[in-house]
């Protein structure tokens, strides 16, 4: 390297780039709103005016490697900048250059990391662009740009960081340039994770995603709340595979980790970061929520739809655990599939306390969104665990309790803030009071006596219940101000709302009364409901692949019931 530019970096140059770092990093957090890239403008300055002193510094020199490297560093400094200020054109413009620059020496000592780092700045820019298949193909190119140095040379590059510090002392020197190389190749396999989840190819992205946990680890450059948060989000892959075991093992993991971050908090630290590491906490308790719903899920589709016990997935080859001791962790629940009752219920037990904790931090009021949807796994939970509960009667209690769980979120939200969250809320509750209905008849007939007037009265609310909801949620659809239906429901529900015109016909024929005015009363409610659903879809042919059952049902009932409504005529001489 030029003494001359050792000399500039020694005596004002490096306390330049530590200037222009400050503004980047920390200084923007002070900017004004209506000016808010001031510090990222001012520290673009000075890396401009740095980029013109080593021009002056080279002059009559400028094929040297050294000027090349050391250019291309400002430049990407310089891109980094534009590209925070959204001036991606430009950003892009000045990494190509760089990268046109260093090809012929790319795999030089002194210019592999900083290629490294041009390659992973480029595959962030296309990905800003959502262009991500362009993103991986930089990113690869830095993943073989670390593999083929790695092959050839072995040892540790010169690291990018040097161009911008005092130099490193010589007896850490080779220690941190292998631990900047390595950090640098970390970084690659994590923006590959993330490309290859938006490109939808979960396996590859949860595969890099495991292998850069692994290396943070191994390096110890983990920031444990990040760790943490990331390897909870991974057990989600391997939940939607049915590998309980690794799942659970991320998870424990993931507990194990933040609980760092726990550890180190300052009792100075302002309320943001407070809240922030509350809410990791709580989202940390929520994918153990859904790990606790999909094993009872699981395990539940197991035994409906294979023969014997429910069997457990074996863990995915390439996956391996981390090397972290956190059985204490692992065997607050099982990864094994449920067989009964008994063992569904530990799992419910462990949801529940998951649910409560999570609840401290979204809470109704202020982060009513997640409170909602952490509420709806509360009742998922009872609705798996029903399933276990070989008693009738104690299944419709569980059924209850979900009705009250649902009731009361729908009580507490308004429909004008959170209309689409009422919708669904309305349309689970009359699902439940529907299954709580067939519950009730199928406990009747096993108790093979006439029924008392007051299991019929709660037969009859039941479906009165179930019906109120089912159409509360049906006037949801209709415009504003109006008593009729649109000439056509949006398409996210158009199949809700035909299933809802179904369930009511159902419901309809359930009501037990000896009035017979009043079954042929309920007979036509009946053939009303599913004449509804055969006449949208009449009208609306493309859509009848969302109802195909439901369709055929409707159909046949529309032609069979008015005769069944003369016959109970006749029958009576009406």
């Amino acid at each position: 390297m030029s003494k001359a530019w050792q000399d500039f970096l020694s005596s004002e140059g490096f306390e330049r780039i530590d200037s222009a770092t400050k503004l980047s990093d920390e200084d923007l957090n002070d900017d004004p709103e209506d000016d808010p890239y001031r510090s990222k403008y001012k520290a673009r300055e000075i890396y401009l005016e740095l980029q013109e002193k080593l021009k002056h510094l080279f002059e009559g020199d400028e094929e040297n490697k050294d000027y090349h490297t050391i250019n291309a560093v400002l430049n990407l400094k310089l891109a980094i900048n534009y590209i925070d200020t959204e001036e991606l054109a430009t950003g892009e413009e000045k990494i190509l250059k760089c990268i046109d620059d260093l090809e012929t020496f790319k795999f030089e000592n002194n210019v592999v990391n900083v290629y490294q780092h041009l390659l992973n700045n480029l595959g962030i820019l296309w990905s800003a662009r959502r262009d991500y298949n362009k993103a991986l193909k930089f990113l690869k190119d830095a993943e073989q740009q670390y593999l083929h140095f790695k092959e050839e040379c072995g040892s540790a590059p010169k690291s990018l960081q040097e161009y911008l510090e005092k130099p490193w002392d010589e007896d850490k020197i080779e220690h941190k340039r292998n631990l900047e190389f390595e950090k640098t190749y970390t970084l690659t396999l994590y923006y590959m994770a993330q490309v290859y989840a938006k490109l939808d190819e979960k396996e590859l992205s949860a595969e890099y995603c495991q292998i850069t946990l692994e290396r943070q680890l191994e390096w110890n450059t983990y920031e444990p709340m990040e760790w943490g948060l990331c390897a909870a989000t991974l057990s989600q892959y391997f939940i939607s595979t049915d590998d309980y075991t690794l799942a659970r093992h991320c998870l424990a993991c993931a507990e194990f980790i933040y609980q760092e971050a726990i550890d180190k908090e300052s009792p100075d630290a302002s309320e943001e970061a407070k809240e922030k590491l509350q809410q990791g906490k709580a989202d940390i308790e929520r994918c153990w929520i859904k790990y606790g719903l999909g094993l009872i899920e699981s395990s539940k589709n197991c035994l409906m739809y294979e023969d014997g016990a429910p069997s457990l997935k074996t863990s995915h080859e390439k996956f391996r655990k981390f090397n972290l001791e956190v059985t204490s962790r692992e065997e607050q629940v099982t990864d094994q599939m449920v067989k009964d009752f008994t063992e569904a219920r530990k799992v419910f037990l462990k949801i529940q306390q998951w649910i409560n904790s999570a609840k401290e931090f979204y809470a109704l009021d202020g982060r009513c969104s997640d409170y909602v949807e952490i509420s709806q796994d509360h009742s998922t939970a009872y609705k798996y665990l029903a399933f276990f509960e070989m008693d009738l009667e104690r299944q419709c209690k569980m059924n209850k309790r979900r009705a009250d769980i649902i009731s009361a979120l729908i009580n507490e939200l308004n429909p004008q803030h959170y209309l689409l969250a009422v919708r669904q809320l309305m349309f689970e509750v009359a699902e439940i009071y529907s299954q709580m209905l067939d519950l009730k008849v199928a406990i009747l007939q096993d108790e093979e006596v006439r029924p008392t007037p007051h299991a019929l009265k709660k037969i009859n609310l039941l479906a009165q219940q179930s019906i109120l909801k089912y159409d509360a949620y049906l006037d949801t659809l209709k415009p504003m101000g109006k008593t009729e239906f649109p000439e056509e429901f949006a398409s996210e529900d158009v199949r809700p709302a035909l299933v809802a015109s179904f369930s009511k016909g159902r419901l309809h024929s359930k009501f037990v009364t000896p009035d017979v005015k009043q079954r042929i009363a309920n007979i036509q409610k009946s053939i009303n409901c599913y004449k509804f659903v055969v006449d949208y879809c009449n009208k609306h042919p493309s859509i009848e692949a969302l109802v195909p059952e439901e369709l055929n049902i409707c159909r046949e009932m529309v032609a069979l019931l008015p005769l069944k409504m003369e016959k109970i005529r006749q029958g009576a001489e009406i």
